[in-house]
């Protein structure tokens, strides 16, 4: 395994919006300033809302979008883990596998709103966050996520205040989000095949979009190379430490969220007993039946050669152990389902 990574620390106060407006792909929404304040007016008469969120007001005086960004784009819990992520996969922002790759692998994709879960895998599921309809807006960037000053001729090379916005490093934060989640869908979707199954499993917007127009959407969150098509690149300088990888298995996950988290899972995979303690059964059963096999190997030595008594005194050792263990494991059993019934008991009695 490589060397624990370090996170990134390169300013983004200068960093511009990564893609022209010839080339978004929502068109809803318009910029409009001032005074000293920035707000975003839809194009769409009727609808005062952020694009896909009816519940999200696009007025600044409801202070609304910069929380929802906090809660919907985020990870604080990843970001938390990086020192460990490399104990988790592959250290490649890279390492992502395609939609019809997923599916090759067997991989069920499921839609979770939840960014924490975005490219978290177990089993035969991977969980996908869908892509929000306002980040293919090239005003919402302007106006929300990208800190570079917004002038008027009244108030000339004086940033706009952009509501809900406490510190640079906070909209920066939120920015290194957006950024390292938009790249994830450049490598999601890199065949018309994955296209179409982005389609089919309504990760894509509900809108009459063509592949092409996709692809010369996405290829600017790229980390090739920028150029006069492309303002920048963005590498793993400028995203969020969870988005310096890729895809994270969530057993390494739960097994490394106790040092890095304090907590005892980052995410259940199993919401009933039964499944809980099913998990459980194949290598108890396998260890048994190991067990099994060696006790009776015992039992024909001895039986075989009753006056070798060193042999005798090892299977009678064995034998002991052996029945301790299997009440250790008893107990263990015993007391995972005491713990379990005792976390909902005082979940139950906290909850309002």
């Amino acid at each position: 395994m490589s060397a624990k990574p370090s996170a990134p620390h390169i300013s983004l106060s200068d960093f511009p919006v990564p893609f022209p407006k010839s080339s978004e792909l929502c068109s809803k929404l318009t910029v409009t300033t001032g005074g000293y304040g920035v707000e975003l007016e839809s194009t769409v008469p009727g609808e005062s809302w952020l694009p896909g969120q009816p519940a999200v007001p696009l007025s600044s005086c409801a202070n609304a979008i910069m929380p929802y960004l906090r809660k919907d784009l985020m990870t604080p819990r990843l970001d938390k883990m990086f020192p460990y992520l490399w104990l988790v996969a592959t250290q490649s922002s890279s390492h992502i596998s395609a939609l019809h790759e997923q599916r090759v692998r067997g991989r069920e994709v499921i839609i979770a709103e939840n960014p924490e879960l975005h490219l978290v895998w177990a089993d035969n599921r991977v969980f996908i966050k869908p892509l929000p309809p306002y980040l293919l807006s090239h005003a919402f960037w302007q106006a929300y996520l990208t800190p570079m000053p917004i002038t008027t001729p009244a108030v000339a090379k004086t940033p706009l205040l952009i509501p809900g916005i406490t510190t640079q490093e906070d909209q920066e934060d939120i920015l290194r989000s957006a950024l390292g989640f938009m790249r994830t869908y450049y490598y999601l979707i890199r065949h018309e095949s994955d296209f179409r199954l982005a389609q089919d499993l309504h990760i894509l917007p509900a809108s009459p979009l063509t592949f092409a127009a996709f692809v010369a959407f996405i290829s600017h969150f790229s980390p090739d190379g920028a150029g006069s098509s492309k303002p920048v690149s963005v590498t793993d300088d400028f995203v969020s430490p969870r988005y310096r990888f890729g895809q994270l298995r969530l057993t390494r996950l739960n097994l490394w969220a106790k040092p890095a988290l304090g907590q005892w899972k980052f995410h259940k995979l199993s919401w009933q007993y039964a499944e809980t303690f099913a998990r459980l059964y194949p290598p108890l059963l396998f260890a048994f039946a190991l067990i099994s096999i060696v006790l009776s190997a015992f039992q024909v030595g001895a039986q075989a050669a009753p006056q070798w008594e060193t042999f005798a005194a090892v299977a009678a050792w064995f034998a002991v152990a052996a029945l301790t263990v299997v009440g250790v494991v008893g107990v263990t059993m015993l007391s995972l389902l005491v713990c379990m019934v005792a976390r909902e008991f005082v979940f139950a009695m906290c909850v309002e």
